[in-house]
């Protein structure tokens, strides 16, 4: 049913890689080079995640050819060195980085092999720093073992902030933004941005991502960090590297919830008020942004008034929060037929969970696969998580793993949400977010 394989692997387990969250840290940033010391299949991850970046940056018209990307190099561990180790396996790999790429810094992400076989890569680092002249860190997380991809993303910014970062005078109204959500030509960072701006606050640097090594020595100028995240999974590791850095360098961190759907950027906006301490502007910020969401919900929705949606869900609560997306469906007052959970890519535990929290959200009737075939029939459009074979005639709307923010993810979504529903009835289809 359907067509999206990659999504059964969310079945088995509920947690990632720290590796590729080292290597997505500064993956964009000038200069940097990473070493997965791992056996060379791992090097597969970062391929992988660079293509998907790549396809979805080139739909969204947000490739940049000329941005930097940092080479990533792979030690090649393998079985002997489980035996023997591979620190020396590493030095050369090291050498032969340096001397090839001259990077201005090495950044060591280790895999679960490594860390089995106990190779001290911080020693090896060390040895290599002082005999090449460039530095060369060991992030200290590996692979599965001890951590997640966001895990391996905060220690990455952890280590450049402990090694680079002195504190600094303060630059009144800068923000550092911590975490990544597309770059800064991003659709969310530039929302964010506009949402900073009700308090004359401007972005100064973007760490650890997309920050060459000039970007990341300013950010102890700056006056704030604030996080960007989307998910339960990421917000709790920003909001740590904001604390780090608090402690570390005296930059206060706002420890906010996402701005996903209207009231959370209500709330948002009234705790970032609070945290600076201007609440008035806030007050203000609140009513411009009513006014324009209020405004967006007078042209769009009559436009879908008379159309039946049926919502289909099918990632984890851990990845996915439906709150997001049934709050919008009622700003708009839209005709939601029902909910198809899709078991054939949940275990039962997240079923269970989804429909627990389908049930304390709304009153709109869920229903199983087998339940909701009969309900597709009479769909006018389909709002999924996946690509569906059993809806391939209707006209599917593909909504994003990390929710937009602001009244401008709000927006977007429903303007193409419209656009899919002027689309003749032949011509179904689907669109992506």
């Amino acid at each position: 049913m359907v067509m999206n394989k990659r999504a059964k692997t969310a079945r088995k387990r509920g947690y990632s890689c720290a590796m590729p969250g080292v290597w997505r840290a500064v993956s964009h940033n000038e200069g940097a080079l990473v070493i997965y010391h791992s056996p060379k299949a791992c090097g597969h991850i970062g391929r992988e995640m660079d293509l998907g970046m790549h396809f979805r940056s080139l739909a969204k018209r947000q490739f940049m050819p000329e941005q930097y990307s940092a080479p990533l190099i792979i030690s090649g561990l393998t079985e002997e060195h489980s035996i023997f180790g591979g620190a020396g396996l590493l030095r050369e790999c090291i050498e032969y980085a340096a001397e090839r790429y001259k990077p201005a810094y090495i950044l060591i992400a280790n895999s679960c092999v490594a860390g089995v076989i106990g190779d001290d890569t911080a020693a090896v680092a060390g040895e290599a720093e002082a005999a090449l002249g460039i530095p060369v860190m060991s992030v200290p997380c590996y692979g599965y073992l001890d951590g997640d991809y966001y895990a391996g993303f905060y220690h990455a910014g952890k280590t450049l902030a402990e090694r680079f970062m002195i504190a600094q005078p303060k630059v009144v109204n800068t923000v550092t933004l911590l975490g990544d959500r597309g770059g800064p030509n991003g659709m969310d960072v530039q929302e964010i941005k506009r949402l900073l701006g009700y308090f004359s606050l401007k972005v100064y640097c973007h760490f650890p991502a997309y920050a060459s090594l000039e970007d990341i020595r300013r950010v102890p100028f700056t006056a704030l960090t604030v996080p960007l995240s989307g998910t339960r999974q990421s917000n709790p590791w920003m909001c740590k590297l904001g604390q780090e850095l608090e402690e570390m360098l005296g930059v206060p961190a706002f420890d906010g919830d996402y701005p996903a759907g209207w009231q959370a950027t209500v709330l948002w906006l009234t705790n970032l008020g609070r945290f600076l301490n201007r609440q008035q502007q806030a007050e203000a910020a609140i009513k411009q942004e009513a006014e324009r969401l209020n405004r967006h919900i007078a042209e769009y929705s009559s436009q879908l008034q008379d159309k039946r949606i049926v919502l289909y869900l099918g990632r984890p609560l851990l990845y996915f929060d439906p709150a997001w997306v049934l709050e919008l469906f009622s700003l708009y007052k839209l005709n939601l037929a029902g909910i198809v959970v899709l078991d054939d890519v949940l275990s039962k535990d997240q079923q269970l969970d989804l429909y627990q929290e389908l049930k304390q959200q709304t009153g709109i009737p869920c229903f199983s696969q087998a339940e909701g075939k009969g309900i597709v029939e009479t769909a006018d459009i389909v709002v999924t998580t996946h690509e569906l074979t059993v809806a391939a005639r209707k006209k599917q709307l593909f909504l994003p793993l990390l929710p937009l923010a602001g009244v401008g993810g709000v927006t977007a979504l429903m303007t193409k949400l419209v656009r899919l529903a002027q689309r003749h009835d032949r011509r179904g289809g689907i669109m992506y977010v």
